[in-house]
C-alpha cells in the first residue's frame, strides 16, 4: 500500500467516526502544538542543554539576549494568543453546528500534485499578504498602538513569533496563512500541512539561531534589530520593493532629492 492509500485509509476512518467541526478544532490544536509550541520549546532549550552550540550559532550577542523574566512573559502572551484563536474558532463552529465545517472536508485525499500546488500558492499568497499587512503595521499612526508590542524583543526568541497584540496576531499571523487557501477551496489536509510548515517557520525565524539556512532566520532577526528592513518572510517582496537592506528608505529619499 502506497503512502497516499495509507493516508486515504486514515482520513476515511477519521471523517466517518468524528464530526467535521470536531476534526477542524482538533486539527487546529494539534497543528499549533506540533507546528509551533514543541519546536519553539526545543529552540528555547538549546541555550540550556547545549550552551556551547548555542553560543556558536546565536545571531546576536549574549548581552542582547532577553532576561528569564522577559522570556517567561513572552511565552505566556504567545500561548494566550494560541488559546484565544482556538476559542474563536470553536465559537464559530459551535454557532454553525459541528456538522457544518468551515473548511473543505472532502472525503478524497488530495494527490501529491495538489498538495504541492496548494503549498506553493499558500507560500506566495502569505508572502504578499503578510508583507503589506506588516508594512501597514509599521505606519507611525498604527505602530505605537499595535505593532510596537511585537518589537519589544529586539533580540527575538522562538516564542516571540506569536508575541503580539491580539489584532496583529489575527491580521498578520493567522489570516495570511488561512484565508488564501480557504478561498482557493483547498482541502483541510492541505491547509493543515501548510499551517504546520508556517508555524514552524515562524518559530525558526524568531529563534535567534543561524544553523538552519531555510528559513533564513537572519533576515527576520535583522528586522527586529534594525526595525525598517525585511518586512516579508521569504524575502521575495522585500526584493521586489527594495526593502531588503538596512538604509533602503534613506537611500530612496536621497535619490528623490537628487532627481529634484
Amino acid at each position: 500500500m502506497d503512502v497516499h492509500a495509507q493516508l486515504q485509509s486514515v482520513w476515511t476512518h477519521i471523517i466517518t467516526t468524528h464530526k467535521p467541526g470536531t476534526i477542524e478544532i482538533m486539527g487546529s490544536i494539534l497543528s499549533q502544538i506540533v507546528g509551533f509550541i514543541l519546536p519553539a520549546t526545543i529552540y528555547m532549550l538549546i541555550d540550556t542543554l547545549f550552551p556551547k552550540f548555542s553560543q556558536r550559532h546565536k545571531i546576536q550577542g549574549a548581552r542582547r539576549q532577553p532576561t528569564r523574566q522577559q522570556i517567561q512573559h513572552c511565552i505566556k502572551v504567545s500561548l494566550f494568543n494560541h488559546i484565544w484563536i482556538v476559542a474563536l474558532q470553536y465559537i464559530i463552529l459551535y454557532l454553525r453546528g459541528f456538522d457544518h465545517p468551515i473548511l473543505n472536508m472532502d472525503p478524497i485525499v488530495p494527490s501529491l500534485k495538489i498538495f504541492i500546488v496548494d503549498f506553493v500558492f499558500g507560500l506566495l499568497a502569505r508572502e504578499v499578504s503578510f508583507y503589506y499587512v506588516h508594512r501597514a503595521l509599521h505606519h507611525p499612526r498604527i505602530y505605537v498602538y499595535i505593532h510596537k508590542m511585537h518589537h519589544k524583543y529586539i533580540t527575538p526568541v522562538a516564542f516571540a513569533a506569536e508575541y503580539a497584540h491580539p489584532v496583529e496576531h489575527l491580521l498578520a499571523n493567522v489570516l495570511p496563512i488561512a484565508i488564501p487557501l480557504y478561498f482557493k477551496g483547498a482541502h483541510f489536509l492541505s491547509i493543515m500541512a501548510f499551517g504546520l510548515f508556517e508555524l514552524w517557520e515562524a518559530a525558526a525565524d524568531h529563534s535567534g539561531y543561524d544553523f538552519l539556512k531555510l528559513p533564513p532566520a537572519e533576515l527576520h532577526d535583522l528586522h527586529h534589530e534594525k526595525f525598517r528592513v525585511n518586512y516579508g518572510t521569504i524575502g521575495l517582496m522585500d526584493w521586489i520593493h527594495g526593502s531588503d537592506f538596512v538604509g533602503w528608505d534613506r537611500a530612496k529619499v536621497k535619490k528623490v532629492k537628487i532627481t529634484e
